[in-house]
């Protein structure tokens, strides 16, 4: 088929990963009078980026991609690709679930966020907040006011550049590699900005130590609270 390998020429794909995207679906296929255009460039990248690095099924992403061929609202679209992407945790019933699932109604409620119920991060992040209570780690759940008004921001930027993209393909393949992709680089500047504060609490703890011990003089950096034990003390009191 002259028309695959010129397709795979444009998207850097091999040609027998072409072929197992026409056979799950994915890729729609072409006789001999027609080619492939940039519509199909862009549906490759999309059905790679949920394949690879959203790690769906060919057949959620099947559904995916019979749902931009129906031109749906972007936000709908979206919706759909946000919803197929795998949660963790499981559900149950038992007391610990149940007021673990109070907290993230209430930390919705008091934010105003519409959120359909059906979303799969309130499985995920109920189970965060059972497995605290299991731990006995009552910093975490003390936090989410703070994590949430933080990241608010940061979505709404998000958002927007989704918003920006040219096409439903480009907006889908986005935002799976965004929430992918953007989890984990949220968390690896979580645990270097953990090591700049607790780095910096280390040297002030030791620069009030050897005032204190050649000077009864007090800095004033040693009356005055940091930011980070503000929005600690934010947090408790939350």
């Amino acid at each position: 088929m002259p028309q695959l390998s010129d397709l795979s020429r444009r998207t850097g794909v091999p040609d027998r990963m072409l072929r197992f995207y026409l056979r799950m679906e994915l890729l729609p296929a072409l006789d001999e009078s027609q080619e492939y255009d940039e519509s199909h460039v862009r549906r490759v990248a999309l059905v790679r980026t949920l394949l690879d690095v959203g790690g769906l099924s060919p057949a959620a992403i099947r559904q995916i991609v019979g749902r931009i061929d129906t031109s749906p609202p972007l936000h709908e679209l979206l919706g759909a690709v946000q919803y197929a992407l795998p949660a963790r945790g499981s559900m149950s019933q038992d007391q610990e679930w149940e007021r673990a699932k109070e907290l993230t109604t209430a930390l919705a409620e008091q934010r105003s966020w519409q959120v359909s119920p059906d979303n799969p991060a309130w499985q995920t992040l109920t189970q965060v907040l059972v497995t605290c209570e299991w731990l006995e780690q009552r910093d975490l759940p003390r936090l989410l006011e703070t994590y949430a008004e933080a990241l608010e921001r940061v979505v709404d930027i998000e958002v927007q550049l989704l918003r920006r993209q040219p096409d439903p393909e480009s907006a889908a393949a986005s935002m799976v590699s965004g929430t992918v992709l953007g989890d984990v680089a949220l968390s690896a500047l979580r645990r270097l900005i953990h090591e700049h504060f607790s780095c910096s609490a280390q040297k002030l703890a030791e620069t009030g130590d050897a005032a204190r011990g050649g000077s009864t003089d007090v800095t004033a950096r040693e009356t005055a609270p940091s930011a980070r034990d503000e929005v600690v003390d934010a947090a408790r009191e939350s």
